[in-house]
């Protein structure tokens, strides 16, 4: 059944965001072209200059709009579920975790393939092909242990960052949802609030983390700090860093299923 929803979901969210996508590829594919007939010239009077200007720019900005269009479609077809269409998708024999799953991969993984699409695109636009490289080698030729990894970090700390955004968004309209016709209001009040006690919590966690390394600098975490190379240092501190997040996370999931369970008596 999971899979059968995650194929629903995707064909109904693909039905939107293939076309906005490949309009604004081929708006930029246009925009590639004007700048490389202007630019091979210096005869053009100011105005095609200008022209050309306010195309570039408007081309950036329909790349924002993709970007946006895909977290705004993503958000709202979880924002459906607290409403009538709740009542017939929470219906069928799937528990209620699995929605929530459903809709948060579809979201990152369109996310993540918003991101792709955006650097394809600025690359297309600045003449160039060439993605991921720089002083003539490919930017993901790792050839060390500690390169993989720290890319393989990178890449959790990416996945878990959006993710994490979503559930922003979702535990917002979760909450909104107690209000019944402001709702939309409310969540949208939720979400800066939610944002703004994060920030707090950060501050929090940093303030503490920085008082206790000076408090613990005792002689015997010294040695064994200095007894762990750099690589393990790195992986500890990651790792660490990775787990708060993926708590948060969970934290987020488990008071949004919680609200949605017990609060709207959707189920």
């Amino acid at each position: 059944m999971l899979t059968k929803l995650l194929k629903y979901e995707w064909k109904t969210t693909a039905r939107v965001l293939l076309p906005i996508g490949g309009g604004v590829l081929g708006f930029t594919l246009i925009t590639s072209l004007v700048n490389h007939l202007l630019n091979g010239y210096e005869a053009w009077p100011q105005v095609a200059v200008w022209l050309q200007d306010l195309l570039n720019i408007a081309t950036v900005l329909a790349w924002i709009f993709v970007l946006g269009a895909c977290v705004f479609l993503n958000v709202q077809r979880f924002y459906k579920l607290l409403g009538e269409q709740g009542y017939l998708m929470l219906s069928l024999p799937v528990p209620l975790w699995k929605h929530i799953a459903v809709k948060l991969i579809s979201a990152c993984v369109w996310t993540g393939i918003a991101v792709l699409y955006l650097i394809l695109c600025g690359n297309i636009l600045s003449g160039s092909l060439v993605s991921f490289s720089g002083a003539g080698e490919p930017f993901f030729a790792a050839r060390t242990v500690t390169d993989v990894t720290a890319l393989l970090f990178l890449a959790a700390f990416g996945v878990t960052a959006v993710a994490g955004a979503y559930l922003d968004f979702y535990l917002a309209c979760a909450i909104g949802g107690q209000f019944g016709q402001q709702r939309l209001l409310a969540s949208i009040i939720s979400y800066f609030i939610l944002g703004f006690l994060e920030q707090i919590l950060a501050t929090m966690v940093l303030i503490l983390l920085m008082f206790g390394a000076v408090q613990m600098n005792a002689l015997w975490v010294v040695g064994f700090v200095h007894s762990l190379n750099s690589f393990w240092m790195m992986v500890a501190v990651m790792s660490g860093i990775l787990l708060l997040v993926v708590i948060l996370d969970a934290i987020k999931w488990a008071v949004t299923q919680w609200l949605m369970t017990s609060r709207l008596n959707l189920v």
